[in-house]
């Protein structure tokens, strides 16, 4: 078990290192700098690294050391396009199969994303990956959450680097009322449709959702300045 924690603690430190734009994309993480700066030994790191790399989040493309992927329009295309796909059927059949006793479950998560818009918690990361992958359960496919786990994560890199909630000027993360987020709203509705049993509806809000994500990414002045084509 006290391994299993180093590992967690691991795990979301070296997310953390990223978000915070230490390692941008192309870069490699090496593993006995990780266990430096992390003031961790190297198992944990090691085994974090191996889960980041299956999540989707890392690459280690000849078997060496894992680095960020590199960042594309094409990339973001492919990626998005196929969340579209399978995102928008999870949510209709999450609507089919959510039981009315996880409700409360997807209200409070969508409360505590409501308070980390208003405070500018870079932990918000984790309660919208949460959501998202809570409906892929819900949809209860267990291919269809599995194909959408990697998808989410390597697309969090493009809003990690670009969404302004995570960079700004002066590196901080900006404060935002969640009644003007667009995105909120949208994981708001959508928790509603899926308890509701309205299937047609949440497939609706999740189609919306993610071309909403992506336009917000791609029509970004540092995406455009910054991305390759």
């Amino acid at each position: 078990m006290e391994t299993k924690s180093a590992e967690d603690k691991a795990y979301k430190a070296i997310i953390r290192q990223i978000l915070d734009q230490k390692y941008p994309p192309g870069s490699s993480l090496v593993e006995s700098q990780l266990a430096e700066d992390l003031g961790m030994s190297r198992t944990p790191i090691r085994n974090a690294l191996r889960r980041l790399t299956t999540d989707g989040f890392l690459e280690n493309p000849f078997n060496r050391s894992c680095r960020v992927p590199k960042l594309s329009r094409k990339d973001l295309e492919k990626l998005f396009d196929l969340r579209l796909c399978l995102e928008t059927k999870a949510a209709c059949d999450a609507a089919l199969n959510a039981p009315e006793e996880r409700r409360e479950e997807f209200e409070k998560l969508i409360a505590e994303e409501r308070e980390g818009y208003y405070t500018g918690n870079k932990d918000l990361y984790e309660i919208n990956q949460q959501i998202h992958f809570g409906i892929a359960a819900l949809s209860g496919n267990l291919y269809l959450e599995g194909a959408i786990k990697p998808l989410f994560w390597r697309s969090e890199l493009y809003v990690f680097f670009f969404d302004t909630f995570y960079v700004s000027n002066e590196k901080k993360p900006l404060l935002r009322d969640p009644d003007k987020s667009r995105s909120h709203k949208e994981h708001k509705a959508l928790v509603e449709a899926i308890f509701r049993g309205c299937a047609a509806e949440a497939a609706e809000i999740m189609k919306g959702h993610i071309l909403s994500t992506k336009s917000m990414l791609t029509t970004n002045a540092g995406f455009q300045k910054g991305i390759k084509v």
